[in-house]
């Protein structure tokens, strides 16, 4: 069987290449036209999919209505509580459906699923459309896990997710096998230490200075900064003349510190990284994830949102 997957950010790429490679399947990657970042990505991966995935294509559409999931017999998809998934799920029948990571939204989707609230994107308030398209998503997502049509493709080890598999949802574990055999990235330009880019502060749920100041003191001068692709350029800016070198790379920083020669730490408040790297990074590199301090979130972020990420912040 092909599969179609449906992917909108750099890390769904990844994610779904990591699946077709484990699977020995093949499938039709389709990247959201509209999102600027994927085009590169793109491009960077098309060559080394011919030896390295063969089966795996890769598309574009501008929706996924236009992708071809309907015509596909499994779909692959990275963000479940899309509106036009939503959308999509309600028109059409039950199918084999492949569910992967896309970022922290693992952990949200695990509480949804076993009662824990409505089916909507975390720290959000949605429309009511939305949330009655929510309600028939939740219950086909738990329709499918039934009917051992469900699988969900992650790298989280956490409980949460664990738990899946007794609504029936097949659990299979990501461990970027695919990218940790690739060449370097971006040879020659991580250096030793890194400090991830969060969009935490771009997205206006926590202090922007207060996030600053942190990246700069425990990156100190010289370290790499790899910022999120939300982040502005006065932002980056600031940080550079800080000392920092920033490093802007279309590709997921988990492509870009797999293959890093040389790197001895990373360090990134909470975020999907804390399960990405772990599975990424060489036993030699040492992952330090920052908890957030409570003075810096902002009213925009709900105590949802707060609990999930600190959940992804390892316990001592």
């Amino acid at each position: 069987m092909t599969a179609t997957a449906w992917v909108e950010s750099p890390l769904q790429v990844l994610n779904a290449v990591e699946w077709a490679h484990r699977a020995g399947e093949g499938c039709r990657i389709v990247l959201r036209e509209d999102v600027e970042s994927l085009g590169p990505l793109g491009a960077w991966l098309a060559p080394r999919l011919e030896d390295t995935a063969p089966g795996v294509v890769l598309d574009a559409a501008p929706d996924p209505a236009r992708a071809g999931l309907r015509r596909s017999g499994r779909w692959v998809v990275g963000d479940v509580f899309s509106g036009q998934i939503r959308l999509l799920v309600a028109l059409s029948r039950t199918r084999d459906l492949v569910v992967l990571d896309d970022g922290s939204a693992t952990l949200h989707l695990a509480q949804v699923l076993q009662g824990g609230g409505g089916f909507g994107r975390m720290g959000q308030r949605e429309s009511l459309p939305a949330r009655v398209l929510g309600a028939i998503m939740r219950r086909r997502l738990l329709r499918a896990a039934r009917a051992g049509r469900l699988e969900l493709f992650t790298a989280y080890d956490a409980p949460e997710v664990g738990r899946l598999a007794d609504l029936g949802a097949t659990l299979t574990p990501n461990r970027y096998a695919w990218v940790r055999g690739l060449e370097p990235a971006e040879p020659g330009q991580i250096g030793a230490h890194v400090v991830i880019g969060s969009a935490l502060a771009a997205d206006g749920y926590i202090d922007a200075a207060a996030y600053e100041a942190w990246a700069i003191a425990t990156g100190g001068p010289g370290a790499t900064y790899l910022p999120h692709r939300r982040e502005t350029d006065a932002a980056l800016a600031r940080l550079a003349t800080a000392g920092l070198r920033v490093v802007r790379s279309a590709l997921p920083a988990e492509l870009v510190l797999a293959t890093a020669a040389d790197l001895e730490s990373v360090t990134s408040l909470p975020s999907s990284t804390a399960a990405t790297l772990a599975h990424v990074l060489g036993p030699s590199v040492t992952h330090r994830i920052q908890a957030v301090p409570t003075p810096w979130w902002t009213a925009a972020a709900d105590e949802s949102m707060r609990s999930t990420l600190s959940a992804t912040v390892p316990r001592s």
